[in-house]
Order: structure tokens, then sequence, then C-alpha cells
């Protein structure tokens, strides 16, 4: 305000002397509009008790700008030093926002269900060390039936294809058989020479019961029932052998199509090999036709001369197949070979596998996992539950409607779970699945494996 007083008598001066010339040119009424603020210090208005308040106000005005311009270097200096002090204060307020988001990982419900999170207790449990073998799925041959025809023949019909599902008993190729003719045809006329030795052989004993037949003739006509039921019986038989059923046998006439000879599923299944077309010519000693119950298979395993002291028949067994996406099975070794192959160094190991939807297709690599030994721990969690962060091994637990990771301390492990020797306590809840979604989540927030335990 000093500053102010005193420049206001030499600018009051000279505007006195400049609105004095005016007046006396144009006069008072002329310019009163335009200089409103001056009149009232010359005494030109009417209104006599007005102050001077309006020409002292834009004088401070402009004594204020003109300070502003003497002292812009001072002033930017003092916003420049609170701008700082702004700046440090923000860049405090960030740290300490900062802190406050390591402190804990929030995600949306949305997130949460998909991400899959789920919770467990950890506990006490077993960590069985398991030896990893490789092999195959193979047909179980407990559950499997080669056809072969039983006699030669021309392959007339093929009812069925590979893959197909049949029933035991079903039709599944027709062949035309000379050789399966001739044995109908001895069949029928075996039949024929028993029946007529029959009724002669009924007479005779009748005759002989009488004392009209010597005893001779009545032994005579006895044995030759007995031969032609003899030829009878071996005749039916080998059309028995040849796979025609009783009833087909019982069935045949004279009329009928003696070669016809039809091939029949012994089991119900798959269809899994099929050797022979139409019209081709087809032997007794070949398989034309495999049919395997696929509800069960085998699994053949390999097994490295280091491992035989730690695979035994009876024990545990999980396979897996990583080509495909099917769900782990379990089943038990049935036994292991002890006689090693001389090209590969392995034993062999089979196991047999339920395979009621199909899934295990013969021919799929498997890797299978034998529980070799078991030992107990007092903490153990899922494998997928811990994760590697910024070097360090961590789980996450949850804190209230957050996360936050905990590091941890591994010991023994196998391929399902993992045994905590420090971090985590029995009862403490963790994150059993989902724990890599929030991993991802820190590492995409910008957070650290520091988050939540203190550092």
């Amino acid at each position: 305000m000093k500053r102010v007083i005193s420049y206001w008598v030499p600018v009051t001066s000279i505007f006195a002397l400049i609105l004095l010339v005016s007046f006396t040119i144009a006069g008072c009424h002329d310019s009163a509009a335009e200089y409103l603020h001056v009149e009232e210090s010359t005494g030109c208005s009417t209104d006599d008790g007005h102050d001077h308040g309006t020409v002292e106000a834009h004088v401070e005005l402009e004594e204020d700008h003109v300070c502003h311009d003497h002292e812009a270097d001072g002033v930017h200096s003092d916003i420049e030093d609170d701008h700082d002090g702004h700046d440090h204060e923000a860049e405090s307020c960030n740290e300490n926002h900062d802190q406050e988001e390591a402190v804990k990982l929030v995600l949306s419900r949305r997130n949460l269900d998909a991400a899959g999170i789920e919770l467990a207790v950890a506990g006490p449990g077993s960590v069985d060390q398991h030896t990893q073998l490789f092999g195959e799925i193979s047909l179980n041959n407990d559950r499997m039936s080669h056809i072969v025809p039983p006699v030669a023949g021309i392959v007339e019909e093929i009812r069925v294809q590979i893959g197909d599902q049949v029933r035991a008993g079903d039709v599944l190729a027709v062949l035309s058989s000379r050789d399966l003719a001739e044995a109908r045809t001895e069949y029928l006329r075996a039949r024929e020479k028993r029946t007529l030795a029959s009724t002669i052989y009924s007479n005779q004993q009748e005759l002989y019961d009488n004392a009209f037949l010597s005893e001779q003739d009545y032994l005579i006509s006895r044995q030759e029932y007995t031969d032609a039921n003899i030829g009878f019986q071996a005749a039916r038989h080998t059309l028995n052998n040849l796979g025609l059923s009783d009833s087909e046998i019982n069935s045949l006439s004279s009329g009928g199509l003696l070669t016809r000879q039809e091939l029949r599923a012994p089991i119900s299944g798959t269809v899994v090999h099929l050797d022979f077309d139409p019209g081709e010519i087809v032997g007794n000693d070949v398989t034309v036709l495999t049919v395997a119950d696929l509800s069960s298979v085998w699994v053949d395993l390999d097994v490295l001369q280091t491992d035989l002291g730690s695979v035994r028949a009876g024990q545990s067994l999980t396979v897996s197949a990583s080509e495909i996406d099917i769900p782990e099975a379990t089943t038990s070794l049935d036994f292991v070979s002890p006689v090693i192959d001389r090209s590969t160094r392995t034993a062999r190991a089979r196991a047999e596998l339920p395979n009621p939807h199909g899934h295990w297709m013969p021919g799929l690599f498997v890797t299978a996992h034998v529980a070799s030994t078991q030992s107990e721990a007092p903490v153990v969690v899922h494998k997928e539950s811990v994760q590697s962060l910024d070097g360090e091994t961590v789980v996450f637990v949850p804190l209230g409607d957050a996360f936050e990771t905990l590091p941890v301390v591994l010991g023994r492990s196998n391929r399902t779970h993992v045994e905590i020797e420090a971090g985590l306590r029995q009862g403490d809840r963790y994150v059993s699945k989902g724990a890599f979604a929030l991993k991802a989540e820190m590492v995409t927030s910008g957070l650290d494996s520091h988050a939540g335990h203190g550092h």
C-alpha cells in the first residue's frame, strides 16, 4: 500500500491538468459519461458526497499490476517453490498410494468368476514319490476275438466295417464254401442212415423179444444202429466245429443252400480288424476279422533297468495322455515282466484300464506315474497354487475381499502336491485354483511379489 500511495500524487496531478483542459473545451456535461471516475475527483459531478474510491481502486489495480510486473520473478519463484512443494507432497501421496495398492490385490466379481478362484485350507497330507513310465494303450487280449473262417471259401458278402459295434451272434460276413457243403452233405447222409438203422433195430428187437428172430440177427441190427449213431454224432460235431449252431444244424435239409457259410461275432464289441474283400478266396488259417471289447484296454509300459527296484505289481498307477484332452485315469499294475528285452533294455509292465467312454484308444501314447514311496508332511498344498513372482516362490492368501502374496519355502513334491516347510501354517486358507490368474493380474497391475507381506 505504501507503493500505491507514493504513486498517487504525480498521477493525480497529471490527470487533473488533462481533465481541466478538456472541460474548458467541451464542458463538464459533454464528457461526464466518458470520465465518470474522474468527475468525482474534480467536483464536476452533481453527487458531491461521492468519494474518490474509484480512481484509487483503479490505481491500486494498476499498481498491483506494476508490482506484479516488477515482482514477477519473485512471484514466479514463489510459485515454483509452492509447486515444488506440491510435487513433493504429490509424490509422497503417490508413494503412500502405491504402498496402499501394493498391500492387496482386489478383483471384481466378474474377474473372480472368470479366473475360477477356489480356496482350500492348508493341512497335513501325503507326498507320494512317483516313478514316471512311458508306454501305449493296447487291446485287451482277454476281451478280443480273432475270427478265422472254419473252412476255405469265397467271400460273398461283408456286412460290417472297421469301427462298427456288433453284438454276439451278429452275422459279419458270408462265404461260399465247397468244403462246408461236403460236411453238410455228410451230416445229412449220416442222419438218414441213423434214422433207418434205428427203425430196423426197433423192429428186430420186437421180433427177438417174441422169439421170431435169432440172437445173431438181433445183434447185427443193434451193431448197425450203433455205427449209424456214431457216424451221425461225428458229422454233427464237424458242423459244430465249422461254426454252425445246434439250431442251424437241426434245420438243415437237403433242399437248403449247403455252401453258405456265415461268420458270426463270438462276442459283443467293436470291429477293429477286417482283412478281406468280396470275391476273395480265404483259407481257414488266416484271421479275417477281429472284434474287441474296448470297454477295457491294456496299458503296456516300458520299465528302465534303473526303475525296476521301485516298480512292482499291485502299485497304484496314474495314466495321462498329453496329446488329447482327457481326464487322468487311476488303476494298478497287474504284473511286471521278469524278463528284460535285449533290444530296448527295458521290462514290460502291464495294467488293465477301464474304458467305458472309449477315450483310451489302442495305439495312444501315454505317460504313467507309479506311486513308489509314500511319506507324510505337516502342510501340503496343491502344486498349481504355488507361483514364482519376482524371484520369490509365493502362494496367494485371501485378505478380506482381496488377495495378498505370501512367500513360502517348498519341500518335497510330486505331480499334484507340494510340501510347505515355511510361510504357510496349518489351517491357513490359500488359493488352490486360479493362482496363475492372480499372478497375471498382479503383473499387469504393476504390483510386485512383496505385496502384502511387509516388505
